[in-house]
């Protein structure tokens, strides 16, 4: 008879390598911990002088325990909450919050000279913009002087997943561009504008957004005088109802 074999045994210490790699990683990582936590005072303070710079800080002469107050002050308003948007489908309770909000971000002359009024009907929350503090007459580029006012409603608007939707609307003047655009064209690439702006300087979500151009054909009030044309000439920023 062949003798029996011994079957072979299977290794019971191969723990140990996985384990060895365990106490290899687990030291790294401390290592790292240890290497990012150490103070490094010349980085500290180039990193406070870089906040004070971005947000306007003055450097006062009160020594080091004003300028870490300064810092700690500007760091807990960066960290201040952002109001949450009303949920509510209340309009009044909308506008009023719209109101409350464009007058702590706008000074009373801007407010006055770009918002024309904010209005609720069954599509949705309206804000409308007056075109001339945003656009040159006859023109679809974006007045410089006018982005602040912008910024302030992007502040806004990032506040809701709501749909967006940047309305043009002009005057019942006849309008002919250089590439024979009409009023249709301008109100068009008027609202086109404020779309790209929102989406490239602030990243709001293109998929909220829409553009739509009424031309003439929808106007506040009859136009009867430069002022009545005045007011027909503007933007409107529809937040979409909730569901519609």
């Amino acid at each position: 008879m062949k003798p029996k074999r011994h079957e072979e045994h299977e290794g019971h210490d191969r723990w140990l390598i996985s384990y060895a790699d365990f106490i290899t990683l687990l030291f790294a990582f401390f290592v790292v911990m240890y290497a990012t936590s150490t103070n490094n005072i010349e980085k500290q303070k180039s990193f406070e002088k870089s906040v004070r710079a971005n947000l306007n800080l003055g450097l006062s002469s009160g020594g080091a325990g004003s300028h870490s107050d300064s810092l700690k002050e500007a760091v807990s308003e960066l960290n201040r909450p952002i109001e949450g948007f009303p949920k509510s489908q209340d309009p009044r309770e909308l506008e009023e919050y719209i109101e409350k909000e464009l007058d702590g971000k706008l000074t009373p002359a801007v407010k006055n000279q770009a918002i024309a009024g904010i209005r609720h009907d069954f599509m949705g929350l309206r804000i409308t913009l007056a075109a001339s503090a945003f656009f040159p007459a006859g023109s679809a580029k974006l007045i410089r002087e006018s982005l602040p006012a912008l910024d302030r409603m992007a502040d806004i608007l990032k506040q809701t997943n709501r749909r967006i939707v940047i309305e043009g609307h002009t005057d019942d003047q006849p309008f002919v561009g250089k590439n024979g655009e009409t009023n249709w064209e301008l109100a068009s690439n008027r609202a086109t504008s404020v779309i790209r702006y929102l989406i490239k300087i602030h990243q709001l979500d293109p998929k909220r957004m829409a553009a739509i151009s009424y031309a003439d054909q929808k106007p506040l009030v009859e136009n009867a005088d430069p002022e009545s044309r005045a007011k027909n000439r503007r933007i409107e920023v529809l937040l979409v109802n909730e569901g519609g």
